[in-house]
């Protein structure tokens, strides 16, 4: 992280901004200026610095802390010097504690110490003291401060000490933000906010949030733990089993041969030989079937897939001219959603729409569903977003109309 340059840059600027004012020994000190017995050393220890003879400089600030009756300009100027001695040497700590006591002194211009605040944050983030980190990061907060770097200080601290809650409570708000300028949050912060969302058990913010990575940074595992969800939410139906495999071919997370395998065996048992062979089809080239303790149910699965396919093939014609003269559109619907596992959109859209209209279906939500799909899988995305929109079922319905509008 650059904090820690930005910090020695600004402390060292502080510590030698002017020399340190001197005056004979005997003099009394002046308000705003040092004795010569502490100014001299005070030099000395400065010159140290620059020369990083870092140890020489502490032990010269230590025996100026030994003098008596020092005023609080000294200890104040004394307390820059080594904060910038600090700072040099790479002790993240000691500079952290040293310049929070200089902000504390009350003797920084406001501009000055608002700088101060960012970099004393940084050096205690530097330091892993995330605890402090935190206090500080929220006082430069609370003075006005906007630098993006001590925002993300705040939320890594309070990751890293598991403070879930807060977590929340600091993306939320950056999240809003960064909407409300039209910039994607950086997906590491919305990583962080979809588990302790987890952690925190808000299942509603940890849904959301995901989707959100879905949509800006997709990734096979986001759409792994989102469609994984789906069917063990309550009230899901069985009958959309197939749909989430279909929506895991779509995506590329079909995970294994027994995926394949289900997908196919659904399909044929809902009369979709077609897409029963596409998938296999593709099972057997991914090196995924054919082998293994199953190699005989992968064939016998084939098999029966290419004779039913076949046999389709020969009756579609007449079975489209047949449910266009039915009552209701239930052949219709089907036919539509024999032609969208053969990835044949056009067609399929057409005769979803033709079997939705003409109505008479017992699962209309279900022939909603595959003409949003065949939409979305045609390219008119537009159209599937306000027909998947429509869907709001507790069944599953809902949540997979929700997910296939993310499917690129």
């Amino acid at each position: 992280m650059k904090s820690r340059s930005y910090l020695l840059s600004a402390l060292l600027s502080l510590a030698f901004a002017a020399s340190v004012p001197a005056v004979h020994a005997q003099t009394p000190a002046a308000p705003e200026t040092v004795r010569a017995i502490v100014g001299k050393p005070l030099q000395e220890a400065q010159a140290m610095i620059q020369a990083k003879q870092f140890d020489e400089a502490f032990a010269k600030l230590d025996s100026i802390d030994a003098l008596p009756d020092r005023t609080p300009f000294e200890i104040y100027s004394v307390d820059r010097t080594r904060g910038a001695a600090a700072a040099a040497s790479g002790n993240a700590e000691l500079t952290g504690i040293v310049f929070a006591r200089i902000i504390d002194s009350g003797r920084l211009p406001a501009d000055e110490q608002l700088k101060l605040i960012e970099g004393v944050t940084g050096s205690f983030y530097n330091a892993k003291n995330y605890p402090k980190t935190i206090v500080w990061a929220q006082r430069y907060q609370k003075q006005g401060g906007t630098s993006e770097a001590v925002g993300t200080m705040l939320v890594q601290s309070q990751y890293l000490i598991n403070d879930h809650a807060g977590v929340v409570s600091s993306l939320t708000s950056r999240l809003q933000a960064d909407d409300k300028a039209g910039q994607p949050m950086p997906e590491i912060q919305l990583q962080m906010l979809a588990d302790s969302a987890r952690k925190t058990s808000d299942d509603a913010l940890y849904v959301a949030t995901l989707e959100r990575l879905l949509k800006t940074y997709p990734k096979p595992s986001y759409w792994t733990d989102l469609i994984n969800r789906v069917p063990r939410q309550a009230g899901f139906s069985d009958r959309y089993t197939l749909d989430v495999l279909r929506l895991q071919r779509a995506t590329g997370t079909l995970a294994n041969a027994l995926d394949y395998a289900d997908l196919a065996e659904l399909a044929l048992q809902a009369n979709l030989p077609a897409e029963a062979l596409a998938v296999l089809d593709e099972g057997y080239a991914a090196n995924l079937l054919g082998t293994g303790p199953q190699t005989a149910r992968h064939t016998r699965l084939r098999t029966q897939a290419r004779s039913q396919a076949a046999a389709d093939q020969k009756v579609l014609a007449g079975s489209e001219s047949a449910a266009r003269q039915a009552a209701a559109g239930t052949a219709l619907v089907n036919l539509g959603t024999n032609y969208l596992g053969q990835k044949q959109y056009p067609r399929a859209i057409a005769l979803l729409d033709q079997g939705i209209a003409k109505g008479g279906l017992k699962r209309p939500d279900e022939a909603t569903l595959h003409l949003g799909i065949a939409l979305q899988q045609s390219g008119d995305k537009a159209r599937a977003a306000t027909v998947l929109k429509t869907l709001q079922a507790r069944d599953g319905s809902a949540e997979l109309a929700r997910l296939w509008t993310y499917v690129q």
